[in-house]
């Protein structure tokens, strides 16, 4: 409740009242807003419910107690009280009290949403295939990833994807963190008799038939819904490059090492051979996962990554498909534990335009696809970068990128049209500029690098006041703070990258190397404060429950997830 902006609303003899409040610095009854930012549009009770509908402005102006209302993650609170006020406001002695049944929380997209319930085209009809875990055990290990292999249903003619839905096994939804679902390489040949197994998925054993398949086609994680394509898009199947064969991706996320876990979650995919008028894809962009140059210090409040889909991969992708740009309808944002904020920069000619997608309020539990409000156009030339923003605080040794959720990530998935040979967008800094930032200057490995690898796996040799030392023990041996988290940051977005352009045919022209693209003109997002009196206005509708033929009273406090942003209620049905 702290610093949240609230609002209590009930109807007390057939009249509805609603007040605009805030959190005081502790979670203690909330004070009224000297300035009423709320206009109440009206109210009533029938059949065990209460109902208040009111409107605010999306923006809050400096001076106020308000809270904007952004297209980054909100969290939701909830609280009900007992009775109506005794007189024409709430008191302390109004209060809420009791247990969680009187009181819930929830994270949200309010203003890009892509699990909202779309009106679907008429006359389109669907059919459907599930790919299910199979009562998986799954292990008691704090992070695992069980990779299975499906077929497609065999298509005479062109379908569309339009549906994705996550079907989740009831009880094991604080297990399932994410499931992504891989495309293998249209010309490759797998052996049936993989199909439907499980393997762990990266590890050296792995079967080689999962290997071909590495290109992400959708994805979904903790929190999200259904994912409905825009009614002019679809993902293409049943075509000569379509995919045949899909490695669904199940990371089980398990901190309490919990044996007797069996799970059969999966997806749900509608298709239709009523055509859409553009085939979608999905593009992966940020920094590659590889443990050994993503390294993120310890006790910071705020340490910056960058990785970069580069101008060129885009533009080979673009050249082999006749086509001068694309449109950019959605984004999924995916950090792991020390993730609070994320930005897709969109770079154009050295200047930068809006976001195609921020959150500054990241909520590792409620990946969402945000679908944009608006369109955003793509073309050649044009870089995309991924920023990634971790708190590392409390941590004691440096972090790096892998699978685990206690280590990191920095990706965001990019849904557009119309579909590009180009499914994979990724860079790396240079290894040896980053053991060159430590001093080092000579290093061996001491096992096969892969995704299961760490620091320990370096061994330093030259200077000789490192030598025999692994990484681990050099980077951690660094008295890290604020400053020189900065200082390591600064550095490393400056340094060579290596660009990773992957897709379904080879892509010329794409470096081995390059600089970081120079961004001479930021962008600097516009004021959201405006005049309330031509502020675009948000509508929310509260609901309570009366018992005994007494009115209970809500107060709803929505408050975003890291920096106490807050606006008006949204759940609330009970």
């Amino acid at each position: 409740m702290a610093s949240a902006d609230i609002y209590v609303g009930w109807v007390k003899n057939s009249v509805a009242n609603v007040t605009d409040r805030h959190g005081a610095s502790t979670n203690t009854f909330p004070p009224i807003d000297a300035e009423q930012n709320v206009k109440l549009l009206g109210g009533s009770e029938s059949d065990g419910w209460t109902n208040i509908k009111f409107e605010r402005t999306i923006a809050a102006c400096s001076g106020s107690d308000d809270i904007a209302i952004t297209t980054s993650t909100l969290r939701i609170i909830w609280a009900l009280g007992t009775n109506d006020p005794s007189g024409n406001d709430i008191t302390p002695a109004d209060y809420h009290g009791g247990g969680p049944e009187k009181r819930g929380v929830k994270s949200l997209l309010i203003l890009e949403s892509g699990g909202a319930n779309p009106t679907l085209p008429d006359g389109e009809t669907y059919k459907n295939f599930t790919m299910l875990n199979d009562a998986f055990n799954v292990p008691a290990e704090d992070t695992y990833y069980n990779c299975r292999l499906f077929e497609i249903p065999p298509l005479a003619t062109k379908h569309h994807m339009v549906i994705i839905e996550p079907v989740i096994q009831a009880g094991n939804e604080a297990n399932v963190h994410h499931i992504l679902l891989y495309q293998c390489q249209y010309n490759v040949t797998l052996n049936a008799s993989r199909l439907n197994t499980d393997t762990r998925c990266y590890a050296s054993n792995m079967f080689s038939d999962f290997l071909e398949c590495s290109l992400v086609i959708q994805s979904w994680a903790i929190g999200g819904g259904t994912f409905y394509y825009p009614n002019h898009v679809g993902f293409p199947l049943g075509e000569a490059d379509s995919p045949k064969y899909v490695v669904m991706e199940t990371h089980y996320d398990n901190p309490n090492l919990q044996s007797g876990i069996v799970d059969s979650s999966g997806l749900r995919v509608f298709y239709t051979s009523q055509l859409r008028q553009y085939d979608a894809g999905v593009l992966e962009v940020g920094h590659l996962v590889y443990p050994f140059n993503h390294l993120i210090p310890p006790n910071a409040n705020s340490y910056l990554s960058y990785g970069e889909c580069h101008k060129d991969c885009l533009a080979a992708g673009l050249t082999a498909q006749n086509q001068s740009d694309i449109k950019v309808f959605g984004v999924n944002f995916h950090t792991h534990l020390l993730g609070q904020a994320l930005t897709l920069q969109h770079i154009r000619d050295g200047t930068e335009l809006p976001y195609l997608g921020q959150d500054v309020s990241y909520d590792f539990n409620y990946q969402e696809t945000k679908l944009l409000n608006q369109e955003v156009t793509v073309q050649t030339g044009d870089t995309l970068q991924l920023i990634c923003d971790y708190n590392s605080k409390g941590r004691s040794n440096v972090t790096i990128a892998g699978l685990s959720t206690t280590d990191e990530m920095c990706l965001t998935f990019v849904s557009y049209y119309p579909k590009i040979p180009v499914m994979k967008c990724v860079s790396v800094p240079w290894m040896d500029q980053i053991y060159g930032y430590f001093g080092i200057t000579n290093y061996t490995y001491n096992r096969q690098l892969d995704l299961y690898g760490t620091l320990n796996d370096v061994t330093a040799w030259e200077p000789p006041i490192y030598s025999g030392q692994t990484l681990s023990q050099i980077v951690n041996g660094i008295s890290w703070n604020q400053t020189t988290a900065n200082s390591f940051s600064d550095a490393v977005r400056k340094m060579i990258r290596i660009p990773i352009c992957l897709g379904q045919v080879p892509l010329p022209g794409v470096p081995e190397y390059y600089f970081p693209t120079n961004i001479r003109t930021p962008y600097v997002p516009p004021s959201q404060c405006v005049d309330t009196t031509t502020a675009t206005m948000a509508t929310m509708t509260s609901m309570t429950t009366t018992t005994g033929g007494s009115t209970s009273t809500y107060v709803f406090n929505v408050t975003n997830f890291y920096i106490s942003s807050a606006f008006a209620l949204l759940l609330c049905y009970f």
